[in-house]
């Protein structure tokens, strides 16, 4: 991709991000949407197809990115949750949206069905009994997800490295620990 459309998408993505904060999808034009980071209609045509195709594309970035950090590191590591924390953080405006269900209330389906996810709760619930499993899974899930959204609303953030260190502990089992 050259950077003229790197640019562009760049101007359109800031552009969706900051009239999310204020409207609805459903009440974003394209033609305010163009306007607002400064492209013609027709060159938003050229990449995409509507408001919803262009927030997709965002998401999408998101999740490979993420998905990204946790193949190329041990997702049982401090550092790949905090590389991820990082990234989260470098986009934060977005992620407060996608996190706050505002834009799209499927959105943590699809971060917790990336593969490196699933396989780690496998794994940290193989020795969880069975009628517990559902309930544990949950608890893992949605204590994260909350700690991860409650961090990034701060507007004063602790940093990385010391949220990293807590969900780290919380997550990993102490038979877990041990075997790291």
């Amino acid at each position: 991709m050259n950077q003229r459309i790197m640019l562009t998408k760049k101007l359109l993505k800031n552009s969706l991000t900051n009239m999310l904060q204020t409207q609805n999808i459903y009440q974003i034009s394209i033609r305010e949407l163009c306007e607002n980071a400064g492209i013609n209609r027709s060159t938003f045509y050229k990449y995409y197809g509507s408001q919803f195709d262009l927030l997709s594309e965002m998401e999408q970035d998101l999740l490979v990115s993420i998905e990204s950090v946790l193949t190329s590191q041990d997702v049982y590591s401090k550092n790949a949750i905090e590389q991820i924390l990082i990234y989260l953080e470098n986009d934060i405006e977005f992620v407060r949206l996608l996190l706050n269900s505002n834009v799209d209330p499927e959105f943590p389906k699809k971060l917790f069905s990336l593969p490196p996810i699933l396989r780690m709760l496998n794994e940290l619930m193989a020795n969880i009994p069975e009628e517990e499993s559902d309930y544990y899974y949950r608890f893992l899930l949605s204590g994260a997800y909350e700690i991860v959204r409650t961090w990034v609303n701060k507007e004063d953030r602790e940093k990385t490295e010391w949220l990293a260190a807590l969900l780290f502990r919380m997550i990993m089992t102490p038979k877990e620990k041990k075997r790291l």
